[in-house]
């Protein structure tokens, strides 16, 4: 059987950060595999790491915190060798991520259809009135109602779970590969959190995108989640597919998440 490539794949990550007096160890040696159409999740108490782990994949951490050590592949390129201006050249077009607080992700003085149209402009050389055809064809396919009139609303005027769909929206316009959602229903009721995990769900089989799942609930892991790997203080300290996992956990700290859930 042939294995399927690693759509994303970090290997040895550090991630620190330094102060004139201290040096803190936020990720730990940390390995992780995403591979198409799999929902892999980063899962932990606040403060394990994990979101330190998606800034580091993503180029966005800032001084004093520095990437000390490892790799990041993404495909057959290592995002550490890249500039900050080749990185930002990457995300949005080759990855893409979800805020836990799609209201302040979003820029509350554009309308909701700018927004979305120059995403599409800044990655594709189109023009205006192709870019609002895009973006209406991606409006609908992320299942949002009435995008016409969308198009001329501003984030206060709609409904966090909307806002969320609505970040969705941007992160793939582009045809990103590798979608990195973080805490992507932490905001939300929980009727909307079901709506948006099975957005993902099926953007992942329709679109073959690889989704890096960070996320301190263990019901949503349950509920969406091909692969788990769990996080604490910094240091992946279990990691199995999500059915071995919630029936044999290993770890103490596993242990203690399933327990307390």
């Amino acid at each position: 059987m042939i294995r399927e490539p690693a759509l994303l794949r970090v290997s040895h990550l550090r991630t620190s950060f330094h102060t004139q007096n201290h040096m803190v160890t936020a990720v730990d040696d940390v390995s992780i595999e995403v591979k198409p159409r799999q929902i892999v999740a980063l899962v932990g108490e606040s403060g394990s790491g994990k979101s330190v782990t998606a800034m580091s994949i993503l180029g966005l951490v800032d001084p004093p915190g520095i990437v000390e050590n490892g790799e990041i592949w993404l495909g057959a390129n290592n995002l550490l060798g890249y500039s900050r201006r080749q990185l930002r050249k990457l995300r949005g077009k080759e990855m893409a991520v979800i805020f836990q607080d799609p209201m302040n992700a979003l820029n509350p003085v554009l309308t909701i259809g700018r927004q979305i149209m120059e995403t599409i402009m800044l990655h594709k050389r189109v023009s205006k009135k192709e870019a609002k055809v895009l973006a209406l064809r991606q409006m609908q396919q992320a299942g949002l109602s009435d995008p016409e009139q969308l198009l001329n609303t501003y984030p206060f005027q709609i409904s966090g779970g909307m806002c969320q769909r609505v970040m969705i929206c941007i992160a793939l316009v582009s045809g990103a590969r590798l979608l990195i959602a973080d805490e992507p229903t932490t905001a939300l009721d929980v009727t909307i959190q079901a709506q948006i995990l099975k957005e993902l769900d099926r953007i992942r089989k329709e679109r073959n995108v690889g989704i890096l799942l960070i996320t301190h609930d263990l019901g949503v892991v349950a509920e969406i989640a091909d692969y788990v790997y769990v996080m604490k203080s910094g240091k992946i300290v279990e990691s199995s597919n999500v059915f071995k996992l919630f029936s044999e956990p290993e770890h103490p700290y596993t242990k203690h998440l399933l327990d307390c859930r």
